[in-house]
C-alpha cells in the first residue's frame, strides 16, 4: 500500500530535566495531543459559520418527508405560522445550534505539515531549531487531509443537523461537510502547508468542556525523528538512548539559503 509522510515539529521546553519534558513524553510513549478547535491560536482557524433555515426550508423538509415521527411532526409544525418561524421555532434552532456547536467542539485534530525543511515552522514550532520534527508515515486511508486556504470562513447548515437528529440524512454526509469545514484556514496561513489528522470515532473525542484530548498512536508511524539545526547534542543523545522502539534518526543541517536533511551521524553530528 502506497505511503506518504507528514511532519510534527516539537520543542523542548525543560532542559533541567529532559525526563519531563513534554514533547519527549510524548515522543517516548508514542502518543498526541489531539486539539479541539477551541484550543487553536488563530480565532479564525475552524470557526464554522452556521446557518439559519429559512421558513420556506421548513416547510420543504415537512412535505418532502411524509415518515417524521407523529409527535416530532407536530412539534415542527409548531415552529411555523402562516409561512413565519415562530417564537418557539427560533429557541429550537438556537438549541439546534448550540448542539452543533457542542459535536464540532469534539472533533480531535493533529496538525502536521508535508514540509520537513521550513525554516519558518523549525523557528516557530521546534524551539527556534533546537526542537526536533517527528516524521510520521501514514498509509493511504488515514493519511491526513490537506488545509485549504481560502477568504471566508466555512459554513455548515442546521438544516443538514436536524435531518441528522430526526435520522432523515442517514449518509454521514453532514459527518463529511463538517470534515472539510475543519480543513479551512483563512489565506494568511498558506505558507504552512498544513494537513489535518483528524480521529475516527473510534479513537477518541475531545470531552465535552475540554480542549484537547491524547490519542496514543501506533509507534511504527514513526519513519524518523529528525534533530534540528541548533540542538542541543545531550538532547539528541537523550532521545537516542531513551526512544523504546526502533526507528531512523536524521539530522537538519544549514546550508546557504536553505535547510536539508541528511542521515544522522553520531560521529558528526553530536
Amino acid at each position: 500500500m502506497d505511503s506518504t509522510f507528514f511532519y510534527k515539529y516539537r520543542e523542548i521546553n525543560n532542559y533541567d530535566d529532559l525526563s519531563k519534558d513534554f514533547s519527549l513524553d510524548a515522543l517516548f510513549k508514542s502518543y498526541a495531543i489531539f486539539s479541539g478547535r477551541k484550543n487553536f491560536n488563530d480565532l479564525f482557524d475552524s470557526k464554522i459559520h452556521l446557518e439559519y433555515p429559512t421558513s420556506e426550508q421548513l416547510i420543504g423538509l415537512l412535505l418532502q418527508n411524509p415518515g417524521i415521527d407523529g409527535d416530532k411532526k407536530s412539534i415542527m409544525q409548531g415552529w411555523l405560522i402562516n409561512g413565519t418561524i415562530t417564537y418557539a421555532g427560533i429557541n429550537f434552532l438556537k438549541s439546534l445550534e448550540t448542539g452543533l456547536n457542542e459535536m464540532i467542539d469534539a472533533y480531535p485534530i493533529y496538525s502536521v505539515s508535508s514540509n520537513r525543511t521550513s525554516n519558518l515552522l523549525w523557528a516557530h514550532y521546534a524551539s527556534s531549531h533546537k526542537g526536533f520534527c517527528i516524521e510520521f508515515n501514514f498509509d493511504e486511508i488515514e493519511q491526513p487531509l490537506m488545509v485549504t486556504y481560502q477568504k471566508d470562513i466555512a459554513s455548515v447548515s442546521l438544516l443538514d443537523f436536524l435531518m441528522h437528529d430526526l435520522k432523515i440524512d442517514t449518509s454521514n454526509e453532514l459527518g463529511i461537510k463538517i470534515r472539510n469545514a475543519l480543513l479551512i484556514k483563512l489565506e494568511e496561513w498558506h505558507d504552512e502547508g498544513e494537513h489535518r489528522w483528524i480521529a475516527s470515532h473510534s479513537m477518541g473525542s475531545v470531552p465535552k468542556g475540554e480542549k484537547f484530548t491524547k490519542i496514543i498512536y501506533d509507534s511504527r508511524k514513526v519513519k524518523s525523528i529528525i534533530f534540528g539545526c541548533r540542538m542541543l547534542p545531550n538532547v539528541k543523545e537523550y532521545i537516542i538512548k531513551t526512544l523504546p522502539f526502533t526507528t531512523f534518526f536524521k539530522q537538519a543541517i544549514e546550508t546557504r539559503n536553505s535547510i536539508e536533511i541528511i542521515d544522522f551521524d553520531l560521529k558528526k553530528h553530536l
